[in-house]
């Protein structure tokens, strides 16, 4: 089996956020059945897609990007994600947060599965031309 060169892997990854993206909002957002789901599921089945982009996100990135847009990747991540664990387990303990927060959380959520961040990685690798880790 040949070995895919970085470029291959970095556009192998973007494919694969952009169908995770797509099938998010077609099978759980886009739906008319998605206020019957109950508010616990929901934040279950939204955890899943950030975790999943992160991985692929971190997998595929790891050997196309610097170390530095690395250190980004993981920090913006792991700081939106704990931002988001903080506030859904308000909303589970003490219960619904305000629209104002939900409406926050939805951007910030809405930012974490898009495919945003993981094309601006890849603008920035080609801008400062570090294809090849050392």
């Amino acid at each position: 089996m040949p070995k895919l060169s970085n470029n291959k892997i970095y556009w192998i990854g973007f494919i694969i956020i952009v169908i995770v993206y797509s099938l998010y909002n077609l099978y759980f957002i886009d739906v008319n059945y998605y206020d019957s789901i109950p508010r616990k599921l929901r934040h279950v089945e939204k955890f899943i897609p950030i975790l999943v982009i992160y991985g692929v996100g971190t997998f595929t990135l790891k050997s196309y990007t610097a170390d530095w847009m690395m250190y980004i990747w993981h920090l913006v991540h792991i700081i939106i994600i704990a931002l988001l664990l903080i506030i859904g387990i308000y909303d589970w303990t003490f219960g619904e947060v305000s629209a104002q927060i939900r409406n926050v959380i939805g951007t910030l959520f809405e930012f974490l599965i898009s495919p945003l961040m993981y094309i601006a990685v890849g603008i920035l690798n080609s801008k400062f031309n570090r294809t090849d880790k050392k």
